[in-house]
């Protein structure tokens, strides 16, 4: 039995944890929040251990840091020393380098996470960059225990990671605002709001379950639903001509821009 101890948590924290739990019985749980409330709750629903402060931290073979980023420098000066010394860290902090975490703790072994929310529901994608230092028995272990609640994709180049950032980290907000900005026409054109809602929650759902089911490409799916002249083909060529897909590259582009700012 395996165990780790987390840093955190908060709800991406929570969602891995318990994702973690779920999909495999081979780690032992130990959480701290500076609050204790959290970490008390989410220790009930794992069957793990409440770390009431940090004075004493117990020997675990992972250590997950799942503070805020801006929080990171205040939590290393805490635990510095405390670790142990054979132990890996996962880091699942946004701009965040490994030579960071390294410097700050005294380790050499960091996987580094960014994972997004819909792990909470058994669907996350989780993207990976490991120091040389972790051994491979490690990076199976941890690889496996992630897939059994997300699609996990490992990165060779640590800046990779920061190019990701904005798709697969943020792209949930996207799709969120997306589904918001039509929920809001459909009420604005006399639907009533819970029909709206539903409508367009099982519309993004189904479209994602038939892309992930299907071998053609988003172009290939997105042209067999639209007809020429038809409805949909006036609704896309309205996107078309109001530059929406140069919107959504500026967009992206200030993501990664500033998960590069915050890696400095």
């Amino acid at each position: 039995m395996k165990s780790l101890l987390s840093f955190g948590c908060g709800n991406m924290a929570q969602a891995i944890v318990e994702g973690m739990n779920k999909s495999s019985k081979e780690l032992e749980y130990f959480l701290y929040t500076p609050s204790n409330t959290r970490a008390i709750e989410l220790a009930k629903v794992v069957g793990g251990t409440h770390v009431a402060d940090l004075s004493k931290i117990p020997e675990c073979d992972f250590y997950m840091l799942s503070c805020k980023p801006q929080q990171f420098e205040e939590l290393a000066k805490s635990i510095k020393g405390k670790l142990k010394p054979s132990a890996t860290i996962i880091s699942i902090l946004a701009g965040t380098t490994t030579e960071t975490i390294s410097k700050s703790l005294g380790v050499s072994k960091v996987l580094r996470v960014m994972p997004n929310t819909p792990s909470l529901v058994g669907a996350g994608v989780n993207a990976f960059y490991f120091t040389d230092e972790v051994e491979s028995e490690e990076r199976h272990f941890l690889t496996d225990i992630f897939s059994g609640f997300s699609k996990v994709f490992t990165f060779e180049k640590e800046e990779e990671i920061d190019l990701i950032t904005g798709f697969s980290g943020s792209g949930p907000a996207y799709i969120f605002e997306f589904s918001r900005i039509l929920t809001e026409k459909m009420v604005s054109m006399g639907i009533a709001r819970d029909i709206a809602t539903e409508m367009i929650k099982w519309t993004f759902y189904g479209s994602s379950k038939l892309q992930l089911e299907s071998s053609d490409s988003s172009e290939e799916l997105r042209n067999k639903v639209t007809s020429k002249n038809g409805v949909t083909y006036e609704a896309l060529e309205v996107f078309k001509g109001e530059g929406l897909e140069k919107i959504v590259d500026m967009a992206i582009d200030a993501a990664y821009n500033r998960a590069v700012e915050l890696s400095k």
